[in-house]
């Protein structure tokens, strides 16, 4: 019994050491440096690290950017369409602007409150655009243009600011024309009235013909440059409305005619289109 005793206070083995099998620790110690030489050596070793890390970064960078760019290209250049083709009503438009305010001004003139009411049926000779610059406020709000090729940013800066300000147009087009077209309503004589609804007509006018240079010059041609073409849907429905507009005034002679001068066209309206709103 005292031997059975002894063998259970025997100790267990508990070697938690570096020795047991298959948990043997290494430790290595520092080199020591031998001269500048090997210091030089240790230097460019972290350099050449720190260099590596610092060219895969701006690899994993520039892929990431070019992702973006190529994402917000395609919603630039959906927009730019867009913006393009409602631009085109300026030029296709412009017959039917004269001659809608020409004759808008004679009417003024004579008192002709019933023909007014025909023209205000028909619609005002420019459309109302939801004019799109979300992607451009986007591109440039997440420094987008920093990463895009120079002139193809100058492209889209200058459509996208030509579509602002006609989007800013468009306002003073619907306050001009509401007050010029006033004189539809065959209200009494009043001097102070019709000389504002004839100023409102000359503002109207002089609005149009800077908005045609900003739709030629800020869009339509700097959309060629980069292939944007066109909506030929929206396009059509601008030379649908221009011939009824027409077919009811004629054709303005050109630089337009004065307010009084020359024959009236009928004053029944054509076949309604898809019109320009009444805004």
């Amino acid at each position: 019994m005292g031997g059975a005793m002894a063998d259970e206070q025997q100790p267990a083995d508990t070697d938690q050491g570096p020795q047991q099998e298959g948990r043997t620790m290494h430790i290595h110690a520092p080199r020591p440096l031998h001269g500048v030489r090997d210091f030089l050596l240790e230097i460019a070793v972290i350099v050449v690290g720190v260099l590596i890390a610092l060219a895969l970064e701006q690899t994993v960078q520039a892929l990431s950017w070019r992702h973006k760019v190529a994402q917000a290209d395609v919603r630039l250049r959906s927009e730019f369409k867009d913006d393009v083709s409602f631009a085109a009503q300026y030029a296709i438009l412009t017959p039917c602007a004269d001659a809608y305010l020409d004759r808008v001004q004679a009417d003024l003139l004579a008192r002709d409150s019933a023909d007014m009411a025909s023209l205000y049926a028909l619609g005002p000779p420019f459309f109302g655009e939801p004019w799109k610059v979300l992607a451009w406020e986007g591109a440039v709000a997440s420094q987008i243009g920093d990463h895009m090729p120079d002139r193809r940013y100058e492209t889209y800066s200058e459509a996208f600011r030509g579509a602002d300000l006609l989007r800013g147009f468009q306002f003073r087009f619907r306050d001009d024309y509401a007050a010029a077209m006033t004189g539809r309503f065959a209200l009494a004589p009043d001097a102070k009235t019709q000389a504002d609804e004839l100023a409102a007509v000359d503002r109207l006018r002089q609005y149009i013909v800077v908005g045609r240079a900003i739709a030629a010059n800020d869009l339509v041609r700097p959309g060629a440059r980069v292939g944007i073409a066109t909506d030929p849907e929206v396009v059509a429905v601008f030379r649908q409305y221009s011939a009824q507009c027409l077919a009811l005034l004629g054709e303005p002679p050109s630089g337009g005619r004065g307010a009084a001068d020359g024959p009236r066209a009928p004053t029944r309206p054509g076949r309604q289109v898809a019109s320009p709103l009444h805004i």
